[in-house]
């Protein structure tokens, strides 16, 4: 069976640009953000929404330009600094250090959360093994992913 998931470069970015303002609107969503796909369209499209926030506008225009880029410069290298520079585009304006790693003090509570991803990440390693559907595993592991945020956000252990 023919793996309908491989796609080129070309068709990978052909995808990525048809699929922008959708995209867009899930992360905006993710992000927390109360918007409808039109309003995400129309902001896209250098229209203002009165019943939005600027704050949340500004989220959406920040998206963009992290899409863009990721876009734009696609033939770079996937490291630290390649992601640090997304994170600039996405956090600009919204926080107090956008682009950088943070650098907070640990405590009891990342240690507790240490233990339990390393318990996660046995169990996704299974998951993976036991089933080769290239969809399934991407779709649990953004599954995972999101509720590994939501948890570490709310301090549930």
């Amino acid at each position: 069976m023919e793996n309908r998931y491989q796609l080129t470069l070309e068709q990978n970015l052909f995808l990525a640009k048809r699929n922008l303002v959708d995209n867009i609107y899930a992360n905006a969503r993710m992000e927390g953000l109360n918007v409808t796909f039109p309003q995400t369209k129309t902001i896209l499209e250098g229209v203002n929404v009165p019943q939005l926030k600027v704050d949340e506008i500004q989220c959406i225009l920040n998206l963009r330009d992290a899409w863009n880029y990721t876009i734009t410069h696609i033939k770079e290298p996937f490291n630290l600094e390649f992601i640090c520079k997304v994170n600039e585009f996405v956090a600009r304006n919204e926080s107090l250090a956008w682009g950088n790693l943070r650098n907070r003090k640990c405590t009891d509570n990342w240690n507790k959360l240490h233990t339990r991803n390393s318990k996660t990440r046995k169990s996704r390693r299974k998951i993976t093994r036991d089933f080769g559907n290239f969809k399934y595993n991407a779709k649990s592991n953004r599954i995972y992913a999101i509720w590994n945020e939501s948890t570490t956000i709310l301090g549930w252990q």
